[in-house]
């Protein structure tokens, strides 16, 4: 019989998402281990959009995942566009991460975390095992050969098993991350994988946490803007246009 899930799919303009709050993720999750099912949770926002237009195999990715919305724009698209979607319905890891450990710990489920250097790690493990100290964790660094099938990358999907986890999170940035995820899924014995971006790094301390209202107004972007312009300037100046002449193209292509 299948799951009932408590997440809305919906589609515009060539890409589709899973709207759910926070809650409902949790309540998905929580479906997926009891039931000894199996998902994919990725992750959209317009960094990630502006690559999927411009990659086939990108696309290919989300075509097979559950697509939470991590990003303020897309649910106006979504409202503007007459799609039900409300302002609960963008989740950030910011405001996913702990309620996501949390649950975890309260489950008795195993996580484990791929990303980032391994001292960006070891700090972010070592605040979470001060804040959840019965959470069985184990972290590997996100620096190795990840190409298809490479010796290293078996290694770490050895290691992963092993463990047995019920999440795995997976930090590798995008769409690096979208794309191993989608290669070696099938030799994952996880229940659920999720794609996390840099949400270690927040944990760690590394990257500032910007104001939560200004996460709810969709300001956040320049809080991380104004903190690392050299890393952000592309991705919150230039992208959104060339995202907007994605969409554009598409629609005049003659699509609804």
């Amino acid at each position: 019989m299948p799951i009932k899930s408590p997440l809305t799919n919906v589609s515009l303009l060539g890409f589709k998402s899973h709207l759910g709050t926070c809650v409902d993720y949790l309540q998905h999750l929580k479906n997926i281990v009891e039931t000894n099912s199996t998902t994919t949770v990725l992750a959209h926002n317009l960094h990630s959009l502006h690559l999927y237009y411009r990659s086939s195999s990108l696309r290919q990715c989300y075509l097979n995942s559950v697509n939470m919305v991590d990003g303020m724009p897309i649910i106006w698209l979504l409202k503007l566009a007459g799609k039900k979607a409300s302002t609960e319905q963008r989740l950030t890891y910011v405001d996913f991460i702990w309620p996501l450990l949390e649950q975890a710990q309260e489950q008795n489920w195993r996580v484990c975390h791929i990303g980032q250097s391994s001292e960006v790690q070891q700090r972010a493990i070592g605040k979470i095992k001060k804040r959840l100290p019965n959470l069985e964790l184990l972290g590997i660094p996100g620096y190795f050969d990840q190409q298809q099938n490479s010796s290293e990358t078996h290694t770490v999907i050895a290691e992963v098993n092993k463990f047995a986890p019920q999440l795995l999170l997976v930090g590798l940035g995008s769409p690096l991350q979208e794309h191993w995820i989608d290669q070696h899924r099938s030799q994952l014995h996880v229940p659920a994988v999720l794609s996390c971006g840099a949400c270690m790094e927040y944990v760690a301390g590394d990257v500032g946490t910007p104001p939560r209202w200004m996460g709810r107004t969709g300001l956040e972007w320049s809080y991380r803007f104004f903190e690392n312009p050299k890393r952000f300037a592309g991705r919150y100046l230039i992208e959104p246009w060339g995202l907007m002449f994605s969409m554009l193209r598409y629609r005049l292509s003659g699509h609804r």
